[in-house]
C-alpha cells in the first residue's frame, strides 16, 4: 500500500503552486486590444474573472451580458466597449484560457529534475500533476468548447498535451517499467487514470477526497509498470495532499 502523508513534500508544494494559483495572465485578443490604464484593465479583469466563475458554476447557458456584467460588478456599457458580444467574449476566453493552461503546465514540467525520483515517487507525483492539471482548467475548456463550437477541441487538446507531457516522463524510465511494452504500459496506464478522475468529476454528490483519489490512482498505474510487490514495499512513497 502506498502511505498517505497529511505533510506535502517541497516538490509536491511547487508544483501545487503553480497548478492552482491559475492567476491572470497578459494574453492579446485577435480583436480586442488589451487596455492601457490600470483601471481599464481591472474592469476587463473583473469581466474575464465574472465569466469564468459563471462557466463553472451554470455552464455556457448561463453566460449573458447581463449575468456577466452584474457578476463583475460592471456596466452594460463597459462591457460592449470591450466585446462585440458572447461570442466575442467566448473566443477571448478560449485564447486566454488555453494559453494559461498551456503556459501553467509546461512551467510544472519544468520546475523540476524528475529524474531524481524513484519510479514509485515519479508515478505519484505524475498522477498528482495530471490530476490538479485536470481539475483546473480542463472544465472550463469543455465549457468553452460546446459553447463556441459544439465540440471538444480544445479540451482534447490539453487533455493530449498532458498525457503527452507526462508520457515522457514515465518513459524516460523505461528500462524499470517491468512490462514487455513500456509505452503501452503507460499508455493504458494513464488512461486509466483519468478515467478515474473523469468518473469520479461526474459523479453526483460529495466528491472523494483529493488524497483518497491520487492514491487509488498511483496505485492503478502502477499495477501498469511494475509488479505487485511484497507487503510494504512501497512505504516510502509519497504523494500530495493539498490539504494537509
Amino acid at each position: 500500500m502506498l502511505r498517505q502523508n497529511t505533510q506535502p513534500t517541497y516538490i509536491e508544494q511547487e508544483f501545487y503552486s503553480i497548478l492552482e494559483s491559475m492567476a491572470p495572465v497578459s494574453t492579446e485578443h485577435t480583436s480586442l486590444t488589451p487596455p492601457k490604464q490600470t483601471r481599464s484593465r481591472r474592469t476587463l479583469e473583473r469581466i474575464v474573472q465574472a465569466s469564468l466563475s459563471i462557466l463553472d458554476e451554470e455552464g455556457p447557458a448561463g453566460l449573458t451580458v447581463q449575468a456577466v456584467v452584474a457578476r463583475a460588478e460592471s456596466s452594460v456599457g463597459s462591457f460592449y466597449a470591450r466585446f462585440k458580444g458572447k461570442s466575442d467574449l467566448l473566443d477571448y476566453l478560449g485564447e486566454r484560457v488555453w494559453q494559461e493552461a498551456l503556459e501553467r503546465w509546461s512551467e510544472a514540467l519544468a520546475s523540476r529534475d524528475w529524474s531524481a525520483l524513484e519510479l514509485r515517487e515519479l508515478a505519484a507525483g505524475s498522477v498528482g500533476l495530471l490530476f490538479d492539471a485536470q481539475r483546473s482548467r480542463a472544465s472550463y475548456l469543455r465549457a468553452l468548447d460546446r459553447a463556441a463550437r459544439g465540440n471538444d477541441d480544445a479540451y482534447s487538446a490539453f487533455r493530449k498535451r498532458l498525457l503527452n507531457g507526462i508520457s515522457e516522463l514515465l518513459l524516460a524510465r523505461r528500462d524499470e517499467i517491468d512490462h514487455l511494452q513500456p509505452e503501452l504500459a503507460v499508455r493504458l496506464g494513464l488512461l486509466a487514470v483519468l478515467g478515474v478522475v473523469d468518473a469520479e468529476d461526474a459523479t453526483s454528490g460529495k466528491a472523494l477526497p483529493r488524497p483518497v483519489i491520487v492514491k487509488e490512482a498511483t496505485d492503478l498505474l502502477l499495477g501498469y509498470l511494475v509488479p505487485a510487490g511484497p507487503p510494504g514495499s512501497s512505504e516510502g512513497v509519497e504523494f500530495f495532499d493539498i490539504w494537509g
